[in-house]
């Protein structure tokens, strides 16, 4: 019961038992509480007078003992001849005051109750609190979102010109609704929501973290039982006719999305992401917080995953647009929904992302301050966080222009800058060559630099990091920076006496700490979750290298599901690749000159009714032109070791003359379905 409930209750209680029963007994308790009153007075007065004077004192008490001996002189019945009438009165004057006695009595128990209870209450409240500071960790802090600053409108209006973004807001036909939505905002052209079958359970409450799961419900059930049968057929016109019956079924709505994605419409590809987000959003327990990070879900649950998909699709989508306020935050919720495991690794893109949204102070505390991993040791962060102390010293250094104050100096991004370097070198050579930095033979080419790692996950991760952060070091101010970095590293290892900018204490115990992390931190294998990633973020150049992609076949609504993860679906799941057609965007960059070879065939598909037959024709296509390739090349044992390592399970090079002409049978009468 709560506190409120319970005062209510004792109230109550308090009226019945305090409530006159006649009007004699209102007299006799009418003398009782004024004789209480008098002794109570009395009581003050004896405090206030003070008890320094000893006469004063026991005249007091004579006094007080006189009226004690008063009072109990009238309570206590005397004998008197009286009347039947009187001694009737006076019987009941005993019985009034008995019962107000006993009446007393509840009320002081009542009060005594409520004030243990509260009490208890308060220490309960206290409790929890103390639970929730133990268990709000330092990485909470960073798990926060500014949920104000989830609206790419607004970020949009913030850099371009608020007419511009007025017109483009008003051509996006936005409804207005009585509970604003965060995630995304309802268009007119959107069905109406109504209970669709996703719903939200709380699993459990533990030390101020809060355990969501979605579920669905059997007509959600249906509804996915149903997108998994449209996946089988390979037809995209099923998606969209059971999308019509089913307006708000996410795997639907995101594979839409990813095919408005492959033929180049962003802005239906984003709309669709954003429906799907709203179809969550009003789908969420009334406990599910985005903004505090305290609301968890499991990815091992198949229901939970969508969301998580849907959540990277849209920072995708947010980063494209050049919205990289609105994509940190997405990013932040994101990572807060399972920080431990961070099943979709935004650890390796928060800090880009962070980066291009000028997060600098954010990069910087992350990076020293998060809990669940020692991230100076990932090639990203210890990179990023040098990068975004030198950026928050530019802006301070512009800053102090403008007053005429130039005792800024680079000291300390320098030294943090020549740690990463000499805890991941080969990361140098790699950023100079793909932002054509220009350096000395004698600096460029020093053995230290070039020092090839064993370890597969290692150099991995390295060129993930270079792909994607390169653009950041093209500009002037941080090549001059790197520059005189590298140089520092280079002639300290060749000259000891030489001084750069860490000391030589620091110099040495990060070139030992640097040796230590890549022999013994990184292993052989690539963990799954970042094959996940690779798949998910679109990084086509990497997936042959995934030894999990080569051996599993893989399905987009459900990328590399986790070993030990439900999935209540799987007996409906058919085929090797589940109709997955947008594993030829995967593909495109696996095949020689395919762009060029396959572009009058997409100009030729203008209904968006038929991208899924159009999809079908291109893997043919992609197919001959690949079998051409490497058959003018000679490489038949090529084709096998390729396709060994493809994603989405495509089918094989035919084994026999029988299956050969059955393909080359097929490819004949697509091209004839494509003439007529």
């Amino acid at each position: 019961m709560s506190g409120r409930a319970f005062r209510r209750a004792v109230n109550k209680e308090y009226e019945l038992v305090s409530r006159p029963k006649s009007a004699e007994d209102d007299s006799d308790q009418a003398e009782e509480e004024s004789d209480y009153e008098q002794q109570k007075t009395n009581l003050f007065d004896l405090l206030n007078e003070g008890i320094d004077d000893e006469e004063e004192q026991k005249s007091d008490e004579n006094e007080k003992a006189k009226q004690e001996k008063v009072i109990i002189e009238s309570l206590v019945p005397t004998k008197s001849i009286s009347s039947k009438k009187k001694k009737k009165k006076k019987k009941i004057s005993e019985k009034s005051f008995v019962k107000d006695k006993e009446n007393h009595q509840k009320i002081d128990n009542s009060s005594k109750e409520f004030s243990d209870k509260f009490d208890s209450l308060s220490n309960v409240q206290k409790n929890v609190d103390s639970k929730e500071t133990f268990s709000m960790s330092s990485n909470i802090k960073f798990l926060t979102v500014d949920t104000r600053l989830l609206d790419a409108d607004g970020e949009m209006k913030r850099m371009f010109s608020s007419r511009i973004v007025d017109r483009e807001i008003r051509d996006r036909n936005y409804i207005r609704t009585i509970r604003k939505t965060l995630l995304a905002k309802p268009r007119q052209t959107w069905p109406p929501i109504i209970k669709f079958g996703l719903g939200m359970d709380l699993v459990e409450e533990k030390d101020g973290i809060y355990n969501f799961e979605f579920t669905h419900s059997q007509q959600y059930q249906t509804a996915q039982i149903s997108f998994l049968q449209c996946i089988a057929t390979h037809d995209s016109s099923t998606i969209f006719g059971l999308l019509q019956k089913n307006p708000y079924h996410i795997d639907s709505l995101l594979q839409i999305s990813d095919i408005y994605k492959m033929s180049d419409d962003h802005a239906m590809s984003s709309e669709f992401i954003e429906r799907a987000l709203y179809a969550f959003e009003k789908s969420f327990h009334i406990k599910f917080n985005i903004s505090k990070g305290i609301s968890r879900l499991s990815y091992n649950k198949f229901e939970n995953r969508a969301f998580f998909l849907a959540l990277f699709r849209q920072i995708q989508s947010l980063s494209r647009r050049g919205c990289w306020q609105t994509s940190f935050e997405f990013s932040k919720l994101l990572l807060s929904l399972d920080p431990v495991n961070d099943p979709l690794c935004v650890l390796h893109i928060i800090d880009y992302i962070g980066l291009k949204a000028k997060q600098y102070e954010y990069v910087i505390s992350f990076t020293n301050e998060w809990e669940h991993y020692n991230l100076k040791n990932l090639p990203n962060f210890s990179y990023s966080s040098a990068m975004a102390k030198f950026q928050s010293e530019l802006k301070e250094l512009k800053e102090l222009k403008e007053s005429n104050n130039m005792n800024v100096s680079h000291e300390e991004s320098m030294a943090m800058l020549e740690k990463a370097i000499l805890y991941f070198p080969t990361v140098v050579p790699l950023i100079v060559k793909k932002c054509d930095i220009q350096l000395d033979s004698d600096i460029e080419e020093n053995e230290f630099l070039h020092e090839t790692s064993p370890k597969n996950f290692l150099n991995l991760l390295i060129d993930l990091y270079v792909e994607q952060n390169s653009p950041l070091w093209t500009q002037p101010e941080v090549i001059s920076w790197f520059q005189t970095a590298i140089i520092n590293v280079v002639v300290k290892l060749q000259v000891p006496s030489y001084k750069a900018s860490l000391s030589d204490k620091e110099f040495s115990a990060a070139f030992v700490h640097g040796r230590k992390i890549r022999e013994n931190l990184f292993d052989d294998q690539i963990p799954l979750d970042i094959s996940r990633y690779i798949i998910v973020s679109e990084n086509s150049k990497f997936l042959g290298r995934l030894p999990a992609v080569a051996n599993r076949s893989i399905n987009l609504y459900d990328p590399l599901p986790p070993p030990d993860g439900t999935n209540p679906y799987s007996v409906h799941t058919v085929g090797p690749i589940d109709g997955n057609i947008i594993d030829l965007q995967r593909f495109l960059g696996r095949v020689p000159n395919a762009n060029v070879q396959i572009a009058e065939r997409i100009n030729q598909i203008a209904d968006a009714a038929n991208l899924q037959a159009a999809a079908d024709r291109l893997v043919e296509i992609l197919w001959g032109v690949n079998n051409n390739n490497l058959n003018s090349n000679n490489n038949e044992d090529e084709i096998t070791n390729d396709n060994s390592s493809m994603p989405g399970g495509f089918p094989q090079e035919p084994d026999n003359v029988e299956n050969e002409s059955e393909f080359e049978e097929n490819e004949n009468n697509n091209e004839n379905i494509d003439d007529a």
